[in-house]
């Protein structure tokens, strides 16, 4: 009787689930971007929420959440229902290093999320003070005269950037110290006044900088060239063949997210990155679109996952205390 019951209970949920993803969306959605508003992330929520409000005739909704390198806004959507109605922007910055550098992380990131859609990737960029080499070859030969008394600076422990400096040294041999900071103003400052030598930055940061003739930009960490910093070369350009360090932002939900809504999400998703006024408005920032679907989401999500933590063990490196 009782297995009879459950067969029974079982059909039923799978019938209101299924019922409930034909009518979707229905009401509002609630886009959660993990950092404050006015940042990188907040202006690519707010791009893709207006092209979701218009592609599926419901308010979208961006809501910050910030704290914790992002915990505070990942738990929020990781303990939502899992109804299609709350979303997060997730960065890998904020969701898949953070994982690997914390053995305690609060959360697991294959058990609780569902990847939905790639929207856009950023890079990094290398900067160096003047007065040092401001070319890759030049700078590695020069940094290791050196012997470590060279210091770089990045968004902080942890961040794309920081993993893109660690793979230079160790891709090379060299041995520089790292200065974390807070946000990309002060180390733009402590670069130009001399105090820095070297600045790992994201691309949205750098791009920003791209008239300024006292900064020395050497290289970008992906395989491609920036729109917005056309004559900087790629490390691989600058002789680091293979390298390449970039950080996805993509929409994610709660796991167990019914497949009918994941692939509608997914398709409007993938439709606006493809918009060229979507793509330019997330070149303008210094971000790469990419329009990926939740098979390639899906992929590159658990490559990522092993590949920094694999590296995070084998550099040492742990979050902040």
């Amino acid at each position: 009787m009782r297995s009879s019951f459950a067969v029974i209970l079982a059909a039923s949920l799978v019938g209101m689930t299924t019922a409930a993803a034909q009518v979707y969306p229905s009401r509002q959605i609630t886009l959660i971007a993990p950092f404050a508003a006015g940042g990188s992330t907040d202006l690519v929520a707010r791009v893709l929420s207006e092209g979701l409000r218009l592609r599926l005739g419901q308010p979208v909704v961006v809501e910050n959440k910030p704290g914790a390198t992002g915990i505070i806004g990942n738990r929020e959507v990781a303990k939502a229902p899992p109804d299609g109605y709350t979303l997060l922007l997730g960065n890998a910055g904020a969701l898949v290093i953070p994982a690997a550098m914390n053995a305690n992380y609060p959360l697991d990131l294959i058990r609780d999320f569902t990847p939905i859609s790639l929207a856009a990737e950023f890079t990094g960029v290398m900067m160096v003070r003047n007065g040092l080499p401001a070319t890759l070859k030049e700078f590695i030969a020069y940094a290791k005269t050196r012997d470590g008394r060279l210091n770089f600076g990045s968004s902080g422990v942890g961040s794309s950037v920081h993993l893109a400096a660690e793979l230079l040294m160790k891709e090379t041999g060299i041995k520089m110290q790292h200065v974390p900071y807070k946000g990309g103003a002060n180390s733009m400052t402590d670069l130009l006044a001399g105090t820095l030598d070297v600045l790992f930055a994201s691309s949205p940061v750098a791009v920003g900088q791209a008239s300024n003739k006292a900064i020395n930009f050497v290289a970008v960490t992906s395989r491609y060239r920036l729109q917005g910093l056309p004559d900087v070369p790629t490390m691989e350009e600058a002789g680091l063949p293979g390298f390449d360090v970039t950080a996805w932002m993509g929409v994610l939900g709660p796991a167990r997210l019914p497949d009918a809504v994941r692939d509608l999400l997914s398709a409007s998703l993938v439709a606006i990155a493809s918009e060229p006024a979507t793509q330019a408005r997330f070149r303008a920032i210094g971000f790469e679109p990419l329009g990926k679907d939740a098979v390639e989401f899906n992929q590159l999500y658990r490559a990522d996952i092993k590949r920094w933590t694999e590296f995070v063990k084998e550099r040492g490196l742990k979050e902040e205390p």
